[in-house]
């Protein structure tokens, strides 16, 4: 070997020395375990075999200080055939934010598409998270593909600026291009650096201290409250969202997923502008003048115009849905106009508190309303003409009430601190927290009391459910006892007793045919049994739904070909419809069965 082959040979192993001690110190690591709940992005269902869900402690790697709540949604890990699967990203109004997950729009669009898609297993899993914006997607999109969605959910954007990486929460000697957060990410991926990460800054910090929740997560990701409009950062922001969302529905759209991308919605009429910006609280009151005159046209596009001028960025400007409806001209991406819904479904046509707890987050009216804009676009493109059932929706839709009461409590908490309240003392607002608390629970209400006991005690939002059902029953009070059934079983989605008690409430009077419905829609796509299928067209024929009654009873005789509540049933279907001899036939088989 020549002196120069030697030289070259040499110099490239010195090269490769350090990344195959990298390599091998990374094999090592993965090999022993080393933060395998951390890198690990879904979990086994305890006592559950074949079920998983997302891993809380996942989400730890886009903060430090703070985990954000992740709503319980278990799938399968193996599709079944014929499972219709939604995967939901975004942040905090994906998550449900004040409300826990069940009440977020997620859980509207599965209801409806339970109803929609009737016989076929359905899956809608929530992977929305408090604070993080495009690049959480960014990362998340490698794990949706290997789900095997039917289709994918997003409504993100209101975070680019001070969620997880964004522009303004991350200290100003930071970079701001994209391919520092991504660099992040990918980074983030390896146990080498997750133990570098543990030596330098130490162990996980969730943010569990008593003495970290002193502020409001708002008062505390804010570095920057000056991003005016078209400066540098302002424009970073956007830049980061657009090239990361473009990312994300290119990879989807590269396995054949198609993607349905929002809108995004904020409060305009009774939200002022976050920061003291002069040009911003003009603008505010100019559009809540031409708001009194009657030009709610005017008014809106002032209004508008004052969020798009706010320095504190938290609720997206204009510019991200411009951005939004732009990728969704690509091919396999659906614009969800759901800021047409809320225009039209708020009045007078501009959106308020009456759709919105705060500045951002929808009511649970709000919610469901963003359910049904997203049902309305998924099935109107990808679930062709079929046998559905009727149900109809209450509007306005009302959560339970624990949790209205805990949606007051967060709301009261955080819009009594920055930036909604700027001189906010940490001592004056934990002091004003605790009276508000001690005025819940002296209102004698059962939802505030139990609400109070979760925020100041052991007792978990499932066991105040519990609880909420049994002292609601005690007090014949049917109504409340539906309502709290309805989101326990969220929190105990296996549960088929539960399920079956809940129904039986409900079943003896029309009054409750409403929740006779979506209870045993619920257990009927979770325990597939014919007592659900049966128990939904009883509900259907009381209303003088034969036909939808008839759709359901196909699936109980699929169930169970010879039970006789199902014979009866159909014998009155067939009778309201008029066909008198099947009518009879259903009779006699349901006699041949007693």
């Amino acid at each position: 070997m020549n002196e120069r082959l030697k030289n070259i040979t040499f110099s490239a192993l010195l090269f490769l020395l350090p990344i195959l001690l990298l390599v091998l110190a990374e094999i090592m690591l993965r090999t022993a375990g080393f933060a395998a709940e951390r890198r690990a992005a879904f979990k086994q269902v305890e006592n559950e075999p074949g079920w998983t869900g997302f891993n809380p402690e996942y989400a730890s790697r886009y903060f430090r200080g703070f985990l954000p709540a992740l709503g319980f949604t278990p799938f399968r890990e193996v599709p079944p055939e014929g499972v219709f699967r939604v995967v939901v990203l975004g942040g905090s109004s994906t998550a449900g934010f004040p409300y826990q997950w069940y009440h977020g729009f997620p859980a509207a669009l599965e209801k409806r598409l339970m109803a929609t898609l009737p016989g076929r297993q359905i899956e809608v899993i929530n992977l929305g998270m408090t604070a993080v914006n495009s690049y959480t997607l960014w990362d998340l999109t490698r794990h949706v593909v290997a789900m095997q969605p039917s289709a994918v959910v997003i409504y993100a954007g209101h975070n680019e600026y001070y969620g997880a990486l964004g522009v303004g929460a991350t200290p100003e000697f930071a970079p701001k291009g994209v391919w520092f957060g991504r660099l992040q990410m990918l980074l983030k991926r390896s146990a080498l650096y997750l133990l570098m990460e543990r030596l330098v800054v130490g162990p996980p910090d969730y943010g569990l201290d008593p003495a970290a929740n002193e502020r409001t997560l708002m008062a505390r990701v804010v570095q920057n409250a000056q991003i005016k409009w078209g400066d540098p950062i302002y424009e970073a922001g956007l830049h980061q969202f657009e090239r990361n969302m473009r990312s994300v529905v290119e990879r989807l759209h590269g396995h054949d997923i198609p993607v349905f991308m929002g809108t995004l919605v904020s409060n305009l009429a009774d939200q002022p502008p976050l920061s003291d910006d002069p040009e911003a609280m003009a603008a505010y009151e100019a559009a809540r003048t031409e708001l009194t005159r009657g030009d709610t046209l005017r008014a809106r596009q002032l209004f508008e115009e004052a969020r798009d001028l706010d320095t504190i960025r938290f609720r997206a400007p204009s510019a991200i849905n411009e951005i939004i409806r732009s990728i969704a001209e690509r091919p396999g991406v659906t614009l969800v106009d759901v800021e047409r819904y809320f225009n039209e479904a708020a009045r007078p046509a501009i959106p308020g508190h009456d759709l919105f707890t705060d500045h951002l987050h929808p009511t649970d009216h709000g919610y469901d309303l963003m359910g049904e804009a997203f049902h309305a676009a998924i099935r109107r493109e990808h679930i062709p003409a079929t046998d559905t059932l009727t149900v109809i929706w209450p509007r306005p839709f009302a959560a339970d009430p624990v949790s209205t009461a805990q949606a007051g409590i967060l709301i009261d908490r955080l819009l009594s601190d920055y930036p909604f309240n700027k001189q906010a003392d940490p001592d004056q607002t934990g002091a004003a927290h605790a009276e508000q608390l001690r005025a819940r629970r002296a209102s004698g209400r059962l939802g505030d009391s139990l609400a109070v006991a979760i925020m100041t005690s052991p007792l978990s939002t499932q066991e105040a459910l519990y609880e909420a059902v049994r002292i609601s029953r005690a007090r014949a009070d049917t109504q409340a006892a539906l309502q709290h059934f309805e989101s326990l079983l969220h929190w105990q989605p296996f549960n088929e007793t539960l399920m079956r008690d809940a129904v039986g409430l409900a079943l003896p009077s029309a009054n409750w045919d409403t929740y006779v419905e979506r209870l045993s829609l619920h257990g009927a796509h979770r325990a597939d049994e014919a007592y659900f299928w049966n128990a939904f067209a009883v509900a259907q024929l009381r209303q003088n739904r034969p036909q939808s009654a008839l759709r359901a009873l196909r699936e109980a005789e699929r169930l169970e070909p010879t039970s006789s509540v199902m014979f009866y049933n159909r014998a009155r279907a067939h009778l309201a419809v008029g066909d008198t001899l099947r009518a009879q036939e259903d009779f006699n088989a349901y006699r041949q069965q007693q």
